[in-house]
């Protein structure tokens, strides 16, 4: 694991999250963004990822939870996901899958992302 990467699970917005407590986590969290780095020796543009995920629990600091998704069970919470390439970001609402974005993105899609998770659950007009 990175240093960029060991900040974000020592952050106190952050969870490790395994399948064991998958389910848990995001019956705790309304909000979440899942974060699946992939091996980053393989894909270094996950620590670009990375500092855009700091960036939005910064933004969305009391609303938003971040899980960052333990490696060994990446490919099973993958499938659970809809997860296909990483690094992604899986943004979770009430326990589903709003929108995936995968590998390095502009920062407007992050922000887009977000704000259609925070619509997801919200009555309609």
């Amino acid at each position: 694991m990175s240093t960029l990467i060991e900040s974000l699970a020592e952050h106190p917005a952050t969870e490790v999250v395994r399948r064991a407590n998958f389910a848990d986590f995001l019956a705790r969290h309304p909000r979440a963004l899942l974060f699946f780095t992939g091996d980053i020796g393989q894909r270094p543009e996950a620590h670009d990822v990375a500092i855009v995920v700091r960036e939005l629990i910064k933004q969305y600091a009391g609303r938003l939870a971040l899980g960052l998704v333990d490696r060994r069970d990446e490919t099973a919470l993958m499938a659970k996901t809809g997860v296909v390439v990483v690094p992604a970001l899986a943004f979770m609402a009430d326990t589903r899958t709003v929108e995936v974005i995968a590998r390095m993105r502009d920062w407007s899609a992050y922000v887009e992302a977000a704000a259609r998770l925070f619509e997801a659950g919200e009555p309609s007009a």
